[in-house]
């Protein structure tokens, strides 16, 4: 009987230091650089000035627990990848080398945003301690407190952190301390992340209302409803607000006052944040198809089809487009005109969305494995 109880304990231990293990992944810094309330962060809008050339070729297949989330991380040559089964794992590219692994709270799938490459914001679905603050230089936890149940990645700047949680409210937290600034209702469900619009926190909602709040406090400044759901975060080009809907609409909106400038039907729902370069605006849809639009006025640059839904945000990287669908592909489209010219099978359906880093595009899918990919010629001359 001593014997068991000694084994399980053994056990016990073994498990629970595996599962609390850390990593570090980010370059050391003599700071701890969290931003500044003056600077306002603005999103890339899924846009990358260059990446690897074509042709593409597989070069490496790393092994998950679980699918990944709609999205991973790159830094410098590491890769990080949260599943859906609660797990985050540190990889190096193209090496083979397991930097580390993280077990999360309860085990429990979430969401994740990384920011400055260094602070890994985790908002989950179920667990005490749904907002986390990992230091990838520091290889450990920052704070975690109780945010409410989440339903979309945090949206980190100014110095903060933004959620939008599942029932009906949304809260600012210091990105140093995990502090609550404010926390306010907002009478709606939400599975979103929110944008950064001026001196706006601009997110959508389950009934199809977009809402902004003011950053400073919380309180409310506009309310615009649209048709459908909403699950995906605005975009914002310093003139303009775009959203799209599961309703099969695309609709831009004065961010002063929630006003539509246009709206456009699509064909199929929108759950997917669209991509932004100069005045292109590009938006993939549940029917298989991508759409490039004009963001004067909405006006339909053209369309490309796939024979099944896509599964990913469109990531532009120069002047190609990449997406993945539920038909297990990997595609690339060219920017001006949508032309195919490229694409790769994969063994899952892909739901995650590709990132550049350097020479690699990175996509995961519903097999467990998120894929390397690097330009043939490139390869062949190492």
């Amino acid at each position: 009987m001593k014997l068991e109880r000694y084994l399980a304990a053994v056990l016990f231990l073994s498990f629970f230091l595996t599962g609390c293990s850390s990593f570090k992944v980010a370059k050391p810094t003599p700071t701890d650089d969290f931003g500044s309330p003056e600077y306002l962060d603005i999103s890339n809008h899924n846009f990358f000035h260059e990446g690897p050339e074509l042709p593409l070729q597989e070069i490496d297949r790393i092994s998950l627990t679980a699918a990944p989330i709609e999205n991973i991380f790159a830094i410098g040559e590491s890769v990080v990848m949260v599943t859906k089964n609660g797990r985050v794992y540190a990889n190096r590219i193209n090496g083979k080398k397991i930097r580390g692994k993280l077990k999360l709270e309860n085990n429990s799938e979430g969401f994740a945003t990384l920011h400055n490459d260094r602070y890994l914001i985790f908002a989950l679905k179920l667990a005490q301690k749904t907002l986390q603050c990992y230091d990838l230089i520091r290889g450990k936890y920052l704070w975690k407190v109780n945010a409410g149940l989440q339903g979309g990645a945090p949206l980190v700047a100014d110095s903060s952190v933004y959620v939008i949680s599942r029932f009906k409210h949304a809260s600012r937290y210091s990105l140093a301390s995990g502090r609550r600034l404010w926390k306010k209702r907002t009478d709606s469900f939400a599975h979103t992340t929110p944008g950064i619009v001026n001196d706006l926190v601009v997110f959508g909602t389950d009934e199809g209302k977009v809402k902004a709040l003011f950053r400073k406090n919380g309180e409310a400044a506009w309310e615009t409803e649209l048709k459908g759901p909403i699950y995906n975060a605005p975009i914002f080009d310093g003139r303009t607000i775009y959203i799209s809907s599961v309703g099969n609409t695309v609709t831009a909106l004065n961010p002063e006052n929630g006003t539509i400038e246009w709206s456009r039907m699509i064909d199929g729902g929108s759950w997917r944040t669209p991509a932004l370069k100069d005045t292109t605006l590009i938006v993939t849809s549940s029917n298989g198809k991508i759409y490039a639009l004009n963001t004067r006025d909405g006006a339909e640059l053209w369309i490309h089809s796939i024979a099944a839904p896509i599964g990913t945000s469109p990531v532009i990287v120069d002047d190609l487009i990449y997406f993945g669908g539920a038909d297990n592909f990997i595609y690339a489209v060219t920017l001006a005109d949508g032309n195919p010219v490229w694409q790769a099978e994969l063994r899952g359906r892909v739901r995650t969305n590709p990132v550049v880093s350097g020479d690699y595009l990175l996509v995961g899918s519903e097999n467990k494995y998120v894929y390397v990919f690097e330009h043939a010629a490139e390869r062949s001359q190492k």
